[in-house]
């Protein structure tokens, strides 16, 4: 979006570089890591090593700080706390990015931003692309204008989108990371129907895997394929065969009944039946 098209630029990333300090903050003043869903792996190493990198967080002391960059690793803290294998109450390392109070898609942006350098986050992606698109112009406008600013490629950017055709049950199981995003967006090309299934299937305690996806689209064909008329599929004869059926159809009406088990009627008997079962009469 720009000046040309009278349109306001959206501001997904600061001005200038921003701000920032060092900090030890309590985990309990900081928002936005609620759904994230660190791996074993990385809670352990956690535990053995403490938290080597700081969190990145937006905000100022008179508000609670947002996360834009270690959902994983502050929910791993939370993790640990609740276990009793972190000091009470939790305290973490963090860098504190100031000048954005007031610019509420520049965390966003600069979430997506971090995640396009290093290794993806599908579920907060998605949510801080809908936070931006919220205020943005229009939509494609808008797309084009997060990859840019953000170095997330357009196509990513399109994928994250279309997992907001999941139902909201499915939604929240991705968002929680109870579904892979690859999972997730074979489920979004499902029917509300077939997805209303799937959710079964999780609140069931069973694990949704594109297996799962993949055999229901099976069904779904083979079903659909069995309600199409009788035939469809059957190859055309092509107009030199149809005549060349006729001409043959006719030769043998046209011979005399006491000459019919001769030569010339076997010929064109042989020959009628290779054209009715699609074969070149030229053939041989």
């Amino acid at each position: 979006m720009s000046e040309d098209d009278g349109s306001e630029q959206l501001e997904l990333l600061p001005a200038k570089a921003p701000e920032c300090r060092r900090a030890t903050l309590l985990l309990a003043d900081l928002i936005g890591f609620e759904h994230a869903m660190p791996g074993s792996e990385l809670v352990e190493q956690i535990a053995k090593l403490g938290l080597l990198q700081p969190i990145v967080v937006a905000g100022s002391p008179q508000r609670l700080y947002r996360v834009i960059e270690g959902r994983r690793r502050a929910k791993a803290i939370q993790l640990l706390a609740a276990e009793g294998r972190w000091p009470s109450p939790p305290r973490l390392d963090v860098v504190v990015v100031h000048g954005l109070d007031g610019a509420e898609l520049v965390p966003a942006g600069m979430m997506l931003a971090l995640h396009a350098s290093r290794g993806p986050s599908p579920a907060s992606e998605l949510q801080a692309i809908e936070a931006i698109l919220v205020q943005g112009d229009e939509e494609a406008r808008t797309i084009k204008e997060v990859a840019a600013q953000t170095g997330m490629p357009v196509q990513t950017v399109r994928r994250r989108l279309r997992l907001r055709n999941l139902i909201p049950a499915l939604r929240t199981a991705f968002d929680l990371g109870e579904i892979s995003v690859s999972t997730a967006e074979a489920a979004v090309r499902l029917t509300a129907e077939q997805q209303a299934g799937l959710d079964k299937l999780l609140a069931a305690g069973e694990r949704l895997t594109l297996a799962t996806i993949r055999e229901i689209t099976r069904e779904r064909t083979e079903t659909a394929v069995a309600e199409l008329p009788d035939g469809l599929f059957v190859d055309r004869e092509a107009p030199w065969q149809v005549t060349v059926r006729g001409h043959v159809q006719a030769a043998l009406g046209a011979i005399p009944a006491d000459h019919r088990e001769g030569a010339l009627a076997a010929a064109l008997t042989g020959a009628r039946t290779l054209l009715e079962s699609g074969g070149d009469a030229t053939a041989g």
